[in-house]
């Protein structure tokens, strides 16, 4: 039965053997299709196969400068199978050879994906990088400096990080143009484009050989991956690129990855390997933090309506002009004092403006001319009405929505300078309050500069042994809390 089976499987494959045989496959004799046959079946289907087919015997053989590779650059390691570096791929010696030949740099620039890159080299590349700021600038000549030094000789892993447009894929261009000139054969990779290359030859078998090709990436003499995120990678692409990557890591052979990401953000099993042993090397082409909200509709960057707010505009007469009583006028004078003292120094403190359920009094004025000052000094500053970070939040955290809720709330938690203005206002769920202690809680015990309005009596809520938030808020040995008593500049100014 078992044999009938098969004979089935085979008959349904290739059409029916022999009249000899039933047409449900069952064997009647022990004759099958000679090879002949079989031949003449495959012409019909490929005529390319057909010596006698004119087209074919007016193709021209292939002309190879260097015979030993075929001009590709590299040759697979000819040791047994049972040998370390069995399917390794080593430099052509006869083309490193001849590594100023213009036809073979050709060649290797073909064979790279970098042909449309050729002109990202190290000679015209901007110094300072594309971002703004000191931090940035420092950062990416120090990536630059590091880059240029792997170029020569590559060698370990090399892991470019930085957010988008920070010129991460230049310098991974430019390390695969000197390698490809000194004479290494480089593959240059955008990882959605090699994933979709590996979907459609798993999907078209008979075009190229999966295995073939898994195995000439894993072992190319120079790889550049660039894009490496966890961010909408299914399971069968993470399996693959990890598969990439362990292979050439454990052959310790020259890897060049660039991300946008954090790398505590990727798969724990790749940030291993990122931090595995000493050949590996980490660089920034900028300052990741805030990477999200930089690029996003320009939620959590103060709005255009408060950039004009300053310390030079506050009004410390308050609504009232010169009509205001001393008492509100010493109380805004001491609160612009504090402002202005804590811009000189905000490493490591905290300052709330509060005022008793009042609104309108220039808490937010104070709160956003602080932050303004703040991007001067080429701070990273978050601003968020806190309901509206907690409906964000709430909705990154929705599967049906296409959004990496615990990255965000991660940037959130570590960003350099952040403002959360009017807490406690609206009716925010339990699920809301834990995550704004969660928020507190870390910042406070990471000393993060944090700047913070509400319309709630902090102190006094501070003294609820339940209100474990306003708490760490009312620490005074991180920061300070004031009161702003002005009566509400809107309505005397609306």
């Amino acid at each position: 039965m078992k044999h009938s089976l098969k004979l089935s499987k085979i008959t349904k494959e290739i059409g029916p053997i022999s009249h000899l045989y039933l047409p449900n496959g069952i064997y009647k004799e022990n004759i099958v299709q000679n090879l002949q046959q079989i031949l003449e079946k495959l012409k019909a289907s490929n005529p390319s196969l057909d010596p006698s087919n004119k087209k074919n015997s007016e193709i021209k053989p292939v002309v190879f400068k260097c015979d030993e590779c075929q001009d590709k650059g590299w040759l697979t390691s000819t040791v047994p199978i049972w040998h370390e570096n069995f399917g390794d791929l080593i430099v052509c010696p006869s083309c490193k050879k001849s590594a100023d030949n213009p036809e073979i740099i050709k060649k290797r620039i073909e064979y790279s994906n970098l042909e449309a890159m050729s002109h990202l080299t190290f000679e015209n590349i901007q110094s300072k990088g594309n971002l703004e700021g000191k931090d940035n600038v420092e950062k990416f000549r120090e990536a630059l400096k590091v880059s240029k030094k792997y170029s020569k000789n590559p060698s370990g892993w090399l892991t470019i990080q930085g957010p988008n447009g920070s010129g991460k894929t230049y310098l991974a261009a430019a390390i695969g143009n000197q390698c490809i000139q000194n004479g290494e054969s480089v593959l240059f990779m955008f990882l959605p484009d090699l994933l979709d290359r590996f979907r459609s030859v798993f999907q078209n078998p008979e075009t190229f050989l999966y295995d073939d090709l898994l195995d000439q990436i894993r072992n190319y003499p120079v790889l550049i991956l660039d894009g490496i995120s966890k961010t909408n990678n299914s399971t069968w692409a993470s399996e693959k690129i990890l598969q990439i990557l362990n292979h050439r890591n454990i052959k310790n052979l020259p890897t060049v990855i660039t991300t946008s990401e954090n790398i505590s953000n990727l798969d724990p099993y790749l940030q291993s390997r990122l931090k595995s042993n000493n050949t590996n090397q980490l660089i920034n082409t900028g300052n990741l933090k805030n990477t999200y909200f930089l690029q996003n509709n320009n939620f959590g960057q103060i709005p255009k309506s408060f950039k004009n707010f300053s310390f030079e505009n506050f009004k410390v007469s308050g609504a009232q002009g010169s009509a205001a009583p001393q008492s509100v006028v010493s109380n805004l004078t001491g609160s612009l004092k504090t402002a202005k003292e804590f811009v000189s120094e905000p490493k490591d403190t905290w300052l709330c403006f509060w005022s008793d359920n009042t609104t309108g009094v220039g808490k937010t004025h104070l709160a956003v001319a602080i932050g303004n000052e703040l991007l001067k000094q080429d701070l990273e500053v978050l601003f968020f009405r806190t309901p509206d970070m907690i409906d964000y939040l709430r909705k990154s955290n929705d599967p049906r929505n296409q959004l990496d809720g615990d990255s965000i709330f991660e940037e959130i938690k570590q960003s350099q300078v952040l403002i959360l203005d009017d807490l406690g206002s609206g009716v925010i769920t339990d699920w809301g309050k834990e995550k704004l202690f969660q928020l507190i809680a870390y910042r406070h015990d990471h000393r993060l500069t944090t700047i913070i309005t509400s319309r709630k009596n902090i102190p006094l809520e501070a003294t609820n042994q339940n209100n474990a938030t306003a708490s760490r808020i009312a620490d005074q040995s991180i920061g300070i809390c004031i009161e702003i008593t002005a009566p509400n500049y809107r309505q005397y100014n609306g």
